[in-house]
């Protein structure tokens, strides 16, 4: 590919402006996830925290093969001969970018954003307690020894996530109001927080998008968009009966839309994974360049240079 084409490539990948260009870009995404857990599954992890880190990539992986696999479309045959065209419902792919949204805005808070080992054990470790916590729920549920067993060892694990909590050097610094504060995400099955020095403030999903370092403006509200696709929200109801008149047909418009967001999302993961287990980056740079400049721009563009994977772009300047 010369430099014309990769321009173009790069061009044509950077708008997306048709589904088909969003499915090429999915598939980008695809052989970056498959080849780094194929190349890399193997290597030392020194804590559970980064063992998870691992296993939260690979769902990711998953999350990018449901999605290509989603926008392909669905059609039905009735047995009376009718049928119904191939549509691609916009609320579904939004349910599943939301749940990527969260994956990747988790992922930063407690693997890039926190400042030092002690953030990143006490966001970690409430973030494992809650799961744990919800896991709790379904005690009445239990019909099992085997299950009742499991669940009181996980009664056990969260008493043990309590201590280590309250053992972290950083946790010890806290006053008895921030101190309370962590408590009392511990009480709520919540982990959205961070620190400020010694001050612990509360978050919500919505400004995460000042946590991963998205421009300001850019995507404030896209958490509340896709949330209303993941409700039956009226407005989700209305829109939806809008999407499919014929000849006035608004889905595939749609869903390439938040497809781009999805781009995003899935390019900051990826930056901030790298970041976190840098061997990951032979993986990146043994990518077609066009795959590595696409991968890095809708990173870049969502947050800044400071953030770029590698300088890739470089191969798009003009020679002197």
């Amino acid at each position: 590919m010369n430099k014309e084409q990769l321009i173009h490539e790069c061009s044509r990948l950077f708008a997306c402006k048709t589904i088909t260009d969003s499915e090429d870009m999915l598939d980008i995404y695809a052989e970056f996830f498959f080849n780094t857990v194929k190349n890399h599954h193997l290597e030392a992890i020194t804590s559970q925290a980064d063992a998870d880190a691992e296993m939260i990539f690979q769902m990711m992986m998953t999350k990018v093969l449901h999605l290509k696999s989603v926008i392909s479309g669905i059609s039905y045959n009735a047995k009376d001969g009718s049928s119904l065209n191939k549509i691609v419902d916009p609320t579904i792919v939004a349910s599943l970018i939301r749940n990527i949204y969260e994956t990747t805005a988790m992922f930063n808070l407690i693997y890039r954003y926190a400042k030092s080992n002690d953030e990143k054990e006490i966001l970690y470790l409430l973030w494992v307690h809650a799961g744990l916590k919800y896991r709790q729920r379904f005690e009445n549920a239990i019909t099992t020894d085997e299950n009742r067993k499991k669940q009181e060892n996980e009664k056990a694990e969260m008493d043990k996530i309590v201590s280590l909590i309250e053992a972290n050097e950083l946790f010890k610094k806290l006053d008895e109001k921030n101190q309370g504060k962590i408590k009392s995400k511990l009480k709520d099955k919540d982990y959205l927080m961070k620190f400020e020095g010694t001050e612990v403030d509360f978050l919500h999903w919505h400004q995460l998008t000042t946590i991963m370092g998205i421009k300001e403006g850019l995507l404030e509200d896209i958490y509340t968009y896709f949330s209303q696709y993941s409700h039956p929200s009226s407005v989700a109801v209305f829109q939806f009966a809008g999407m499919f008149k014929k000849g006035e047909e608004a889905f595939p418009q749609m869903t390439n839309f938040n497809l781009k967001i999805a781009f995003f999302m899935f390019s900051i993961f990826i930056a901030d994974y790298i970041k976190l287990f840098p061997s990951v980056l032979n993986t990146f740079e043994a990518m077609d360049i066009r795959d590595q400049i696409v991968i890095n721009f809708h990173n870049t563009m969502t947050r800044s240079s400071d953030y770029s994977i590698n300088e890739s772009w470089k191969s798009l300047e003009k020679q002197p």
